[in-house]
């Protein structure tokens, strides 16, 4: 007689467009079903996308709540969004960039007290497991003050909790098409077993970046498209799965997201000039020569035959391999690994970054949302790991062992 399938319900802090959400949905199996109770970020474009995807496309009964977590009723509201249905995994990525290795490290930045936040919402709500991703640079901030920070405070989380990590792992052993390294901490009740290390579900040869965008590489600038090019047919595996997606079938007759920037002539021809995986500070002595140059001090055009860069939420860090133009959000959606019928609402873009920018931190257009995101492969992957861990301790020590981990 078939076991039953278990069930653990999760909720997503931070949740942004939904990387988390997608990738546990993903995890599922006839053994072990990861139910969505609901998402939470304070972001109201980040709510439409992802009441979009998990309730108008997907058809599932879940909640957003759209509030601070650092608002003094944000628990109280919470729990009224959960009802009476018991969390069992409460997964998030708080905002990163105060712990960035390419930012200003501010210990004082405001940002860097969210985890805080979001372990008083853990011992409020005792699930099961917690999880929790930033960058790798929160490794070594503050001389590691910032890890040892957290594992204490989860030492003194009322009800007992163990804390595994910082977890390094790198989105290409998941089967993302792009180097992205971030560390990941997994909390575990002490009723519950650890999750001490996340195994690759990708372990050999990384996918490329024409393995992952080839068949949408037909827009030149300022074009768009709301359907695939026949001429561009899907020939890797990675391009099957995105356009036949996961989790919703059938298969979107909309190509959605897939506009590429209206580029000035200028532009175009200093993005002509740059060779692949070269960028405007190698080619700047042309540059000048063409009266082409420019202010901006970091732009490459990819290289086809390797693993993206890791995706930021600037549009104009990056030229397509082939194609005088930056990327789409389509296509950094495609490296991020959302499938193609994953909807990013919102403005496209609001301009460039810096604190100057306060319009693009308000509206979280859709390039923040995609580049901000946690990989789906890359949470399925922690989601596997945490669900072989929970339902048999000792198979998924045997199979860590056999990969060469602790």
């Amino acid at each position: 007689m078939a076991s039953k399938c278990k069930t653990l319900n999760f909720i997503d802090l931070f949740s942004g467009a939904g990387g988390f959400t997608e990738g546990f949905l993903q995890a599922s199996t006839s053994e072990l079903a990861f139910n969505l109770l609901g998402g939470s970020d304070h972001q109201i474009n980040a709510e439409k996308t992802y009441l979009g995807r998990f309730r108008d496309q997907l058809a599932l009964d879940c909640f957003f709540l759209c509030k601070n977590i650092r608002d003094e009723d944000f628990l109280d509201q919470l729990k009224v969004a959960i009802g009476r249905n018991r969390v069992d995994i409460i997964c998030g990525g708080p905002p990163c960039q105060g712990f960035s290795v390419f930012g200003k490290r501010n210990e004082e930045d405001p940002r860097n007290d969210l985890f805080r936040h979001y372990l008083k919402v853990i011992e409020a709500l005792t699930p099961k497991y917690f999880i929790m991703e930033n960058v790798k640079g929160l490794a070594v901030m503050y001389g590691g003050k910032t890890v040892q920070y957290i594992k204490d405070a989860v030492a003194n989380i009322k009800g007992g909790y163990k804390v595994n990590g910082p977890i390094l792992v790198n989105a290409t052993q998941f089967g993302v098409p792009q180097s992205r390294e971030r560390i990941i901490f997994i909390g575990s009740r002490e009723d519950m077993p650890e999750v001490p290390v996340i195994n690759p579900t990708h372990p050999g040869k990384p996918l490329t970046l024409q393995d992952a965008i080839g068949d949408l590489a037909f827009l030149k600038a300022g074009e768009s498209a709301q359907k695939y090019d026949s001429k561009f047919n899907a020939v890797s595996h990675y391009q099957l799965e995105r356009r036949k997606g996961i989790l919703h079938r059938p298969p979107s007759p909309c190509l959605y997201n897939h506009e590429a920037a209206k580029h000035s002539e200028q532009t175009i021809q200093r993005f002509a000039l740059i060779p692949v995986g070269s960028g405007v500070k190698e080619m700047k002595s042309l540059l000048k020569e063409k009266g082409l140059e420019t202010a901006k001090r970091w732009c490459v055009r990819m290289r086809p035959d390797a693993p993206s860069y890791t995706m930021v939420t600037l549009p104009d860090d990056f030229i397509h391999y082939s194609r005088n133009r930056i990327l789409t959000v389509r296509e950094m959606a495609r490296i991020q690994s959302f499938d193609d019928s994953f909807m990013f609402y919102g403005p496209k873009a609001t301009g460039g970054g810096g604190v100057g920018n306060k319009k693009r931190n308000q509206e979280l257009p859709q390039y923040t949302q995609v580049g901000n995101a946690v990989p789906p492969l890359l949470a399925k992957g922690v989601a596997l790991s945490l669900g072989k861990a929970y339902l048999n301790p000792s198979l998924y020590l045997d199979e860590v062992v056999a990969r060469g981990g602790c």
